[in-house]
């Protein structure tokens, strides 16, 4: 059974974030990126239902949550916290995270404010050194997006297009459900929060020997694409930028969304590091 809630846009509160629920078991909340959607996460839902409930969440101002206000903090810390009230006003405790790019950063800033029950991150955002500058292919990936917007029908019925549509953040676009790139265009075009969370993105980065550390008793998984280029090595990949004793993997023939070139493998992941809780 599926439950699936959203809010008419309002300041965004922890309480009005929109999501969607499946599965039953330990639970699992699924963070997206930056100008994504919670809907990013459905090519692996059915893999992970029989083992969590699954929990997608749309962050402030991005899918069908309401938008951030201006005195909302849109850093990863900040968007953290926001998780963390949502995931307190809905009974979960010591949940399992999965973060994808700034899902993946934001899982981990979650996992130094409180116990979590462990954090697999997907190409994640903020193990970069030094500060990035601003990224040419996000850019352009936002501005076409609003522009192939209005013609979202026609631009991604035939394969090749859908191809080149996805090119910046898939290695296997061909294979990409028509349905999952239709979603990533129209998240992307309509992230009302996206400038926000990018300025304060950039403004960030992840430090393992901060006050606060990761428990050593969480487990966690850092994996990239061998053929990310939205976060490229090695600039935006610093090992020493991750957390003690986390594992790292290299996943190849992938992209920036794992779940979407690598479902399987990436399902696997999240499995195998809540299983070592």
């Amino acid at each position: 059974m599926s439950e699936s809630f959203s809010e008419a846009p309002a300041p965004a509160s922890s309480r009005t974030l929109a999501f969607d629920v499946d599965g039953q078991g330990p639970d699992l909340i699924c963070i997206h990126g930056l100008a994504s959607a919670r809907t990013a996460w459905n090519p692996i839902v059915e893999l992970l239902t029989p083992h969590f409930r699954v929990w997608r969440v749309d962050l402030p101002g991005h899918g069908h949550s309401p938008p951030l206000t201006e005195h909302q903090d849109a850093s990863p810390t900040g968007l953290a916290s926001q998780l963390r009230e949502f995931a307190a006003a809905h009974g979960i405790d010591r949940p399992h995270l999965t973060g994808n790019s700034l899902g993946g950063f934001i899982a981990l800033e979650w996992a130094r404010q409180e116990l979590v029950g462990s954090v697999t991150a997907l190409c994640p955002a903020g193990l970069w050194r030094p500060l990035p500058g601003r990224s040419r292919i996000i850019e352009f990936n936002q501005r076409s997006a609003r522009f192939a917007l209005p013609l979202i029908g026609p631009l991604t019925r035939p394969a090749w297009l859908r191809s080149a549509l996805m090119s910046s953040a898939s290695e296997r676009a061909r294979r990409i459900d028509r349905s999952v790139v239709v979603d990533a265009i129209r998240a992307q075009a309509q992230a009302q929060g996206y400038a926000a969370a990018y300025q304060a993105t950039l403004l960030a980065s992840f430090d393992p020997t901060a006050s606060h550390p990761i428990s050593p008793n969480t487990p966690v998984t850092i994996a990239f694409g061998d053929r990310d280029r939205i976060l490229p090595a090695p600039r935006n990949q610093r090992r020493d930028r991750a957390p003690d004793r986390a594992r790292w993997e290299v996943l190849y023939d992938c992209g920036h969304v794992p779940m979407w070139d690598v479902p399987r493998v990436s399902a696997s992941l999240i499995r195998e590091t809540a299983q070592r809780a």
